[in-house]
């Protein structure tokens, strides 16, 4: 898999990869709490900058890793549009007014149709639909109405509306780089030995933290594999004449209950060779396990605990503080 997916370990050599596992969680924790914190733009863009100095400084290929997130990135915004369009708090910041008549609603429709066709052959399909969203707005704010049009729509951007939305789409970028470098820098066996360092108290009331932290292991294991093979799916079908890109609204319900259908049979599949590959390890729920080897805390894991700590200190600092 050339680009990084959460759930994906990718071999390396920088520090974060010699991180104990326990601060890297212990730290990954504290930072998503501290983003919801931050209530500062410039704090907010500090943060971003210095989670992709993590991965610069980490030697992590930032391309693979907008590349892999890129479905989240649309959604994010999709989240920033809406936020933009219905959040109506504050003074207003821009508006306009929004033609719909037959000449607009048929550029639309061309527009559309480039679209759909051009998004073929064109990798970053994210740039594409930001591309798109942007010729919808000019047609629709531009290109005059009709002395018989269907009407306009008084567009209102407000500044606290526009304020949040950067806000959240900001977060959702932070929140998934850094879980992106949790799962990429460590193994998946040393991250069930991080959760369950971390469940042990569950002891207590006789939950076993063993078998918690290995559900928890398996199912972030499992995102990159779901993903390979619905790609492997998808490519089998369209040698077959399938058509993911063309179709109509109801052709394409039709390709995707095809798609799920395999995926279910795949998955269940694929959980029938993992019990089978456990039962033949001699795995035994509930029964306690040697280990291969053990967590160590070493100086540079020290270092980078009070960082975090000094880092979380100073941006509850700041939500008190502003």
């Amino acid at each position: 898999m050339n680009n990084f997916t959460i759930g994906s370990f990718v071999p390396g050599k920088s520090y974060l990869y010699k991180l104990d596992p326990r601060v890297k969680l212990f730290s990954v924790i504290l930072l998503m709490i501290g983003i919801f914190f931050i209530k500062n733009f410039y704090v907010l863009l500090g943060a971003l900058g210095f989670v992709l100095l993590l991965f610069v400084s980490g030697r992590l290929s930032l391309l693979k890793a907008i590349l892999g997130l890129r479905h989240i990135i649309v959604l994010s915004i999709f989240i920033f549009i809406f936020q933009v369009i219905f959040n109506k708090t504050g003074e207003v910041l821009y508006e306009a007014t929004l033609h719909f008549s037959i000449l607009s609603i048929g550029l639309l429709v061309l527009t559309l149709a480039f679209y759909l066709f051009i998004n073929r052959f064109i990798k970053l399909k994210s740039i594409s639909l930001v591309v798109f969203i942007a010729l919808v707005y000019v047609i629709l704010r531009y290109v005059p109405g009709l002395p018989k049009d269907f009407g306009t729509y008084n567009l209102l951007v407000y500044d606290k509306g526009l304020n949040m939305a950067v806000f959240v789409l900001i977060r959702i970028i932070i929140l998934m780089f850094i879980a992106l470098i949790l799962t990429v820098t460590t193994k998946p066996d040393d991250l069930t030995l991080g959760i369950k360092w971390f469940l042990n108290p569950l002891k207590v009331i006789k939950v076993n933290p063993e078998e918690i932290a290995l559900i928890i292991t398996i199912a972030l294991r499992y995102i990159p594999t779901i993903i390979t093979e619905s790609k492997k799916i998808m490519d089998a079908q369209a040698s077959r004449g399938a058509d993911f890109n063309e179709s109509n609204a109801f052709k394409k319900m039709g390709q995707i209950v095809s798609l799920l259908v395999p995926m279910f049979v795949i998955s269940f599949e694929k959980s029938d060779e993992l019990a089978d590959a456990m039962l033949s390890r001699n795995f035994v729920p509930g029964r306690p396990k040697t280990k291969y080897h053990s967590l160590k805390f070493k100086s540079l894991d020290l270092v980078v605990f009070i960082f975090v700590l000094l880092l979380f200190g100073g941006i509850i600092c700041q939500y008190i503080l502003l």
